[in-house]
């Protein structure tokens, strides 16, 4: 859960405008996690939240 609310927090900055750019070193990076399913150290897919929030909160329309 910290992963995914550090990586949020970055991320919200960043779209907002209020830093430049970021990178987030955090573990588990949720790359194995699925939408419902947890898979190995993966609990959440922090990467797919975040998109998915910044698409819903800001309406971000494209992600890299």
């Amino acid at each position: 859960r910290m992963a995914v609310g550090c990586l949020l927090e970055l991320a919200f900055k960043v779209a907002a405008g209020e830093i430049k750019n970021g990178f987030a070193v955090i573990r588990p990076p949720g790359h194995h996690a699925e939408e419902s399913t947890a898979m190995g150290f993966c609990f959440f897919n922090s990467v797919a939240i975040s998109a998915k929030l910044l698409q819903q909160k800001l309406s971000v329309g494209r992600i890299l």
